[in-house]
């Protein structure tokens, strides 16, 4: 028997690959990504379809999009939550994977996808992402903004965002909670310039949604908290461990949440007029 074992012994043995019977398609929202997209799309690969919709590009996103094969719609944009739950009405896969222009997955992490939703030991209709932050050039590596953990992969048959004008989820009522290994990289703000501009937008529409939701809020008593918000983002989620970007990040993510406020102050101030 020393010849078998010689035999088997040259062979490393290992689990066998799920087989893959479930296809998935990437589904994005952009404006003026030509930047980001060069890169996303080329990790996209292992995904079936891409659907692209577009809200008024002019940088060559849309001609860019189809010379890569996505398939790409034009449609006004009225929030995060409607823009995205229509890009998934678009796939023609069940198996969806939400994916932001600014967020570039790793070969590893789209190998994991592929074998979690293959897996038929598991009973599976969604995944939770980690996402890294990369800000100011630096990847946060410890803290909150080192994995932020998204429900963005989903059955379109369970679930879909929900309306929300900023800050959208996916609703869903999940059969077993699955977290991927891997984390993609959130290049969300490439300079101070682009933070300033995205969070004008988000600040805008997250005052209307309080507004909507909490009409009798008082948005200069809840502005007022600006300090203890630092607090919250800079010592409690462990962004002073984040050097300078770190600082910054908590710095001006509290701003952002003063702005917010201000402006719904501002919004029932008119509202009353």
């Amino acid at each position: 028997m020393g010849w078998l074992t010689l035999i088997l012994s040259s062979f490393k043995l290992g689990p066998m690959p799920a087989t893959r019977t479930q296809k998935i398609s990437a589904v994005l929202i952009v404006k003026n990504e030509l930047h980001n997209l060069k890169q996303t799309l080329s990790q996209l690969k292992f995904c079936d379809e891409i659907v692209v919709v577009d809200s008024g590009s002019t940088d060559g996103t849309i001609e860019f999009a189809e010379s890569q094969g996505c398939k790409v719609v034009q449609r006004p944009f009225d929030g995060y939550g409607p823009q995205k739950a229509y890009a998934v009405s678009l796939a023609k896969h069940d198996w969806i994977f939400s994916v932001d222009a600014d967020e570039w997955v790793p070969d590893e992490m789209g190998q994991e996808i592929l074998d979690l939703i293959n897996d038929q030991a598991r009973n599976l209709n969604g995944i939770y992402i980690r996402s890294q932050l990369v800000f100011l050039g630096r990847s946060f590596w410890i803290g909150r903004e080192s994995a932020v953990c998204i429900l963005r992969i989903f059955k379109k048959s369970e679930g879909t965002f929900d309306t929300a004008l900023v800050h959208e989820k996916v609703r869903i009522k999940l059969n077993e909670i699955v977290f991927t290994r891997n984390r993609f990289r959130h290049y969300s703000y490439p300079s101070i310039r682009s933070y300033i501009d995205k969070m004008n937008r988000y600040t805008t529409y997250g005052a209307r949604e309080a507004l909507e939701k909490h009409p009798n809020r008082s948005g200069v008593c809840w502005a007022a908290l600006f300090p203890f918000k630092f607090i919250q983002y800079y010592f409690l989620q462990l962004n002073v461990l984040n050097g300078w970007a770190g600082f910054c990040w908590s710095v001006l993510s509290t701003f952002a949440f003063f702005v917010k406020y201000l402006k719904l102050a501002e919004l029932r101030k008119i509202e009353r007029v």
